[in-house]
């Protein structure tokens, strides 16, 4: 099976870069992948609506090629050149198949879009993130995390930022490690601490071994995301055997858990992802 994945975004960190490396890596026994629309393909798998423009998708449209899109959440207007969701719902129309990150994303996107489709639970690369590998000396005991690929409000860096002040009222001996992308006056100012609270900006990283190996030297991670569809950050500290502290289960987080939870970690792996990307694309094509 060749597959086109459309690659048209700058941006190589984040989820759907990420989700984009690891189904490439993972389905390489039984499906080719390019970023190449001018080579000879079999079925469009869209990544992310972010991630590719109209036009390249009328042309697979044209050429009576299979769509399939990957939904994770609305793209917001303001962050997408007001097109966010103007082409969320044009590619959904176009496509052959539509897969959600979560029942959460169903639920909230499908009455938008009306188009069904399956639920395939994002899956991490188990080769990279897991409990066993290289550790790095934690700073404090015991020690938290805080990670995030970009500066949405939605991941509410503020939310952790109190709650780590409020511990290290309670415990000096706690540390706090930063992961992702801040602004210049964050860094400037020490990320608006103001009683000497102890914390180590790790900066963005773009190493996945690296990360991992935060992760599974970390004791706690901060998980403040809002709605997030299906979190990357926390299926691979899951993996890495990071407890997270939840400070809301919204989106998909409370699906991720209890997944975690009755089937272990396999369930959040990126062999089980692949299968069943491959069951579904399978059908659209046959």
């Amino acid at each position: 099976m060749k597959i086109f994945i459309p690659m048209e975004s700058k941006q190589t960190l984040g989820g759907g870069w990420t989700w984009i490396r690891t189904f490439t890596k993972f389905s390489k026994d039984w499906a080719t992948i390019t970023h190449n629309q001018e080579e000879k393909h079999d079925l469009c798998l869209i990544a992310g609506v972010t991630q590719t423009s109209r036009e390249t998708i009328i042309r697979e449209k044209e050429n009576k090629i299979p769509i399939v899109l990957r939904i994770d959440n609305i793209p917001r207007n303001s962050r997408n050149r007001n097109t966010g969701t103007s082409r969320l719902y044009d590619f959904a129309q176009w496509a052959d198949l539509v897969v959600y990150q979560s029942s959460w994303a169903k639920r909230y996107i499908m009455p938008f879009i009306k188009k069904d489709g399956p639920v395939i639970i994002n899956g991490a690369d188990e080769t990279i993130f897991r409990p066993e590998g290289e550790k790095i000396r934690k700073d404090g005991e015991p020690q938290y995390l805080y990670s995030r690929f970009n500066r949405d409000e939605t991941k509410r860096w503020e939310l952790a930022w109190y709650q780590y002040i409020l511990i290290q009222r309670k415990n000096p001996n706690a540390h706090l490690w930063i992961v992702g992308n801040f602004s210049f006056e964050h860094l400037e100012y020490n990320f608006d601490f103001f009683q000497g609270e102890r914390y180590k900006y790790w900066g963005i990283i773009d190493n996945p071994e690296l990360l991992a190996q935060i992760y599974r030297s970390a004791d706690y991670l901060m998980y403040t995301y809002w709605n997030d569809a299906c979190s990357q950050t926390l299926i691979e500290c899951l993996l890495c055997g990071i407890e997270p502290i939840y400070y809301e289960l919204s989106g998909g987080a409370k699906e991720i858990k209890e997944s975690f939870e009755k089937y272990g970690r396999e369930y959040l792996m990126a062999t089980r992802m692949c299968k069943e990307y491959k069951e579904a694309l399978e059908g659209v094509i046959r």
